[in-house]
């Protein structure tokens, strides 16, 4: 299987939430975030909107800099494309 193919697979199992994290660590906007973590903001952007893939380095530097957890940015997909039932127990 292709590099691509592989990204592809996992990006329809996984879902990031940056954006939801951000607006729960009360950083109001995308411009804060930047700032905070060296990322560019339109790269923030794709990534709230789920374009890009969350790579290890990026999601270590939000993950600081919100002070969340790892697990927090990533949530996993069940088969019919919704949130995991512990997921949604949480409030996702």
């Amino acid at each position: 299987m292709s590099r691509r193919k592989l990204l592809v697979k996992v990006a329809k199992q996984y879902h990031n939430r940056v954006g939801e994290c951000r607006l729960r660590a009360m950083v109001a906007k995308q411009e804060d975030l930047a700032k905070m973590t060296g990322i560019s903001r339109s790269t923030i952007n794709a990534l709230e909107n789920n374009p890009l893939f969350l790579s290890s380095p990026y999601a270590l530097l939000i993950a600081e800099a919100l002070g969340c957890r790892l697990d927090d940015l990533c949530g996993r997909r069940n088969a019919k494309g919704s949130l995991t039932p512990r997921e949604e127990s949480q409030g996702a």
